[in-house]
């Protein structure tokens, strides 16, 4: 099974809102919950700024 295009990044924001709530839960008060959610967050952000792969239109000889 391979996910295409939108629905990949939606899956990948997805597993990171997962880590994020297990880390929360499951972390202590503190420095370290707030460092793990901070670092997820960098990562979810990355995935956000992403564009589509567009297909590469196939090269024309002349």
């Amino acid at each position: 099974m391979r996910f295409q295009g939108a629905s990949r990044k939606y899956i990948a924001l997805a597993a990171l809102a997962l880590l994020v709530g297990l880390a929360w839960f499951t972390l202590g008060p503190g420095k370290i919950r707030d460092v793990v959610c901070l670092i997820l967050g960098f990562f979810a952000f990355r995935i956000l700024l992403t564009q589509e792969r567009k297909p590469d239109a196939p090269d024309e000889v002349l």
